[in-house]
């Protein structure tokens, strides 16, 4: 990523909250940078069938679609998306209603840090690609400085301290029409109805990768061409935001 893109990323970034369109370009744009990077990796999508799991505002899908890809938009609330080569489905992330071996590609950025049992992810991605398939997993590590998402730095402190500190969280108002919030939420775990915020950090991933039959083919820092995923400790804390590339074997 170039100067220009990372200042771009930031602006957009600190507008991400204005409104509805506003968090839709960041994703749009966010959605450019990483195709980037999954074709440097081979990755096609044109012709090609893809699931976005957790699709949210569909910035991601779109950019997706506009690629030639055929989208699957999944997530808990009605995705809100129209348009050549989208297909919206409302359904759990967990059990997504295509069949078994239906896409080529999965798409799951910044989700699998909002599920209880994260394994569950894994094992429909699993499921849902095709042989020699491809997908894309991204999350911020939790102990890094954005890993505490509305709550950072605080969670640093520990969940109960940053809580408290944080008070009632400001959440837009269009944000609450697409996620009910639970506003005397007492953990991370209940911060929305159906889904929270919880502890899902490198090591853990690496770790719930070797349960699963996916294999990983490249991890990297996202957006930044040195990255330090692979250290011990640090990496945790210094990996703003994790990526790998995972494939299912033949």
């Amino acid at each position: 990523m170039n100067l220009r893109d990372l200042r771009d990323l930031w602006r957009l970034a600190l507008r991400r909250k204005d409104s509805e369109e506003s968090y839709r370009a960041f994703q749009s744009f966010q959605a450019g940078l990483l195709i980037r990077h999954l074709e440097a990796h081979g990755v096609r999508f044109a012709g090609s069938t893809l699931l976005d799991l957790g699709s949210g505002l569909g910035g991601y899908s779109r950019e997706l679609a506009a690629r030639g890809a055929r989208v699957y938009a999944v997530d808990l609330t009605p995705p809100r998306l129209r348009g050549a080569n989208l297909h919206p489905i409302q359904a759990s992330a967990t059990a997504v209603p295509l069949p078994d071996a239906a896409v080529d590609l999965v798409f799951c950025a910044s989700l699998i840090e909002h599920v209880p049992h994260p394994e569950e992810i894994l094992a429909e991605i699993e499921r849902v690609l095709k042989p020699g398939g491809t997908a894309y997993v991204s999350f911020p590590p939790y102990y890094s400085p954005l890993g505490g998402h509305e709550y950072a730095p605080f969670h640093y402190l520990g969940e109960k301290v940053a809580m408290r500190l944080r008070g009632r969280r400001r959440v837009p108002g269009w944000v609450k029409d697409l996620y009910p919030v639970h506003g005397d939420a007492a953990s991370f775990a209940d911060l929305f109805t159906g889904w929270g915020l919880f502890r899902m950090t490198i090591r853990k991933f690496r770790r719930l990768l070797r349960t699963s039959r996916l294999v990983c083919l490249d991890m990297s820092t996202r957006y930044l061409p040195i990255s330090c995923i692979r250290w011990p400790w640090i990496g945790e804390v210094l990996t703003w935001h994790a990526q790998f590339l995972l494939r299912k074997p033949l």
